[in-house]
């Protein structure tokens, strides 16, 4: 982590409470883009978790942090050769034939779902993204241009994050009484080259949870149900060890084996909810959630119960937090499907540019949601408020825009 921040020491870092506020104040104000309502922003902003890196949470406290779900952001890919060239919603099959059931790579694993849920019921999901100021208070872009990919016959698009940029995920789960729980956040956080990523839980090795009960429930030992579930964390562990992989027979992007510690029930709704809210979040990076004597690690638990600290069937045991990890999913951004299995009848390229999955520039009306292309345009309310801008040399230098390694597209 320490890494990562000294990339935002690079640039003007403006959130709240990091820089003088005099200085703050005597810059130029920044426009939001209006894609969505103040109401639905201020739900959004109540599921981000308090996190305690203080310069993460400066980050998250900043009103000029920008929110998308979907629904602003809908999932898009682009195709740029044959008959059906354009920029599609991921959400529509354009294949022809009937056997194939989605028609592009962006709907089955490991790219459908946020990793590690693709199995888990009543998860949502929201993202934000963070850009730098430079020294006289200005945004620093996203930076969009054409350029031909390996197997198009036309210019597609590509893009890249200024250093500094941090791009969020906020993962939800609906508890039985319709709320929605904060249980993990991840951000990935461009450096030069690179990316450097942290996900930020409310228990990040077991030993974290037991304690937290301890603390909430201090007759703990009474109930034979706490009891049972905190002998299970505090024994030695002894985790059954099992794979998770894709089935893409040209290029396997998943293969990861690892162990799998599964939560009993706790038959107590009231304490789960209470060790999801008024937690502070700290980060995983680089822990294990446990480890065997004889090595045997997983990243995260799982459970089979309805409600409890994670979904049911949450997969996050076998991905590791590092950029390693994280990288073999994100360095497919804007590949061709057919690197995968070039024998489907499926089209296009995996969504997003420069190692991110959900952004894009591309106005709403560009994304066709029938299989015809349609005229691309970029989105205006992005490029008046700053947030995003055609690449100029000039303009843009390499100090600060670069290809990350791994991602070059």
């Amino acid at each position: 982590m320490h890494a990562v921040l000294a990339t935002f020491a690079t640039f003007a870092f403006l959130a709240v409470g990091t820089a003088d506020k005099a200085a703050t104040e005597a810059r130029p104000a920044l426009r939001k883009p209006p894609l969505m309502s103040a109401a639905k922003e201020r739900g959004l902003r109540r599921h981000l978790p308090r996190v305690s890196d203080e310069r993460i949470q400066a980050v998250l406290d900043d009103p000029q942090l920008i929110f998308y779900t979907e629904e602003e952001m809908p999932r898009a890919y682009q195709q740029w050769v044959g008959d059906l060239q354009g920029v599609h919603r991921a959400d529509y099959n354009i294949s022809a034939n009937g056997s194939e059931p989605f028609g592009n790579g962006n709907r089955e694993f490991p790219w459908s779902h946020p990793a590690g849920t693709h199995r888990s019921r009543g998860v949502s999901s929201f993202r934000f993204l963070w850009l730098p100021r430079d020294d006289e208070g200005r945004r620093l872009p996203v930076v969009w241009y054409r350029k031909q990919l390996r197997g198009d016959t036309t210019t597609g698009y590509a893009w890249t994050y200024p250093v500094g940029a941090m791009v969020g995920e906020v993962l939800i789960l609906r508890g039985p009484d319709g709320r929605g729980y904060t249980f993990e956040m991840r951000v990935r956080i461009r450096e030069i080259g690179a990316w450097g990523v942290d996900v930020f839980r409310p228990y990040p090795e077991a030993e974290d949870l037991t304690g937290r009960i301890k603390e909430l429930r201090p007759e703990w030992e009474k109930d034979a149900d706490l009891l049972r579930f905190v002998r299970h964390l505090e024994e030695p562990a002894r985790m059954q060890v099992h794979t998770l992989s894709d089935r893409q027979p040209g290029r396997k992007t998943f293969h990861q084996r690892m162990g799998l510690d599964v939560l009993p029930a706790i038959d107590d709704e009231a304490l789960v909810a209470e060790l999801l809210v008024d937690k502070t979040f700290d980060s995983a990076l680089g822990l294990h959630w446990r480890e065997e004597a004889g090595g045997v690690r997983t990243a995260a638990p799982t459970t089979l119960a309805g409600f409890h600290v994670v979904p049911p069937n949450y997969d996050a045991a076998f991905i590791a937090v590092d950029s390693v990890s994280c990288l073999r999913c994100h360095e497919t951004v804007n590949h061709s499907v057919n690197e995968f299995n070039a024998g489907r009848d499926w089209y296009g390229r995996i969504r997003g540019s420069d190692g991110i999955f959900s952004f894009h520039p591309f106005a709403l009306e560009s994304v066709s949601g029938n299989g015809y292309g349609s005229a691309v345009r970029m989105r205006s309310e992005l490029e008046s408020a700053g947030v995003i801008a055609r690449y100029d040399r000039s303009r843009h230098p390499r100090s600060v825009y670069n290809a990350a390694e791994g991602l070059r597209e």
